[in-house]
């Protein structure tokens, strides 16, 4: 699966097949917030949304800002991979 940041619609986006996942979000004094999560019918259930999470937070940590999820699956993919709270801004708790 390829995720790509569209940055004129200020989302990540993946297809699978005929779909499109995505992941909104804003900027804001080197800290991404990520606002909304569009899945899919069977994305979450198939590992697929884990898996672009994975690659969405690759792509972020590649340019060194610190992310602020917003929605509830986000905040659990950060509880259920220790290793990805470092990219929280200091003060975010989950």
């Amino acid at each position: 699966m390829e995720v790509v940041d569209n940055t004129e619609m200020r989302h990540f986006e993946a297809r699978e097949k005929d779909q499109l996942a995505i992941i909104e979000y804003q900027i804001q004094e080197k800290k991404i917030f990520l606002t909304r999560v569009d899945f899919p019918s069977g994305f979450e259930e198939d590992g697929k949304a884990e898996t672009m999470i994975e690659k969405t937070l690759d792509l972020i940590e590649e340019t060194g800002m610190r992310v602020v999820p917003m929605k509830k699956v986000l905040k659990q993919h950060f509880k259920s991979h220790p290793d990805r709270r470092k990219m929280l801004p200091v003060g975010i708790h989950l």
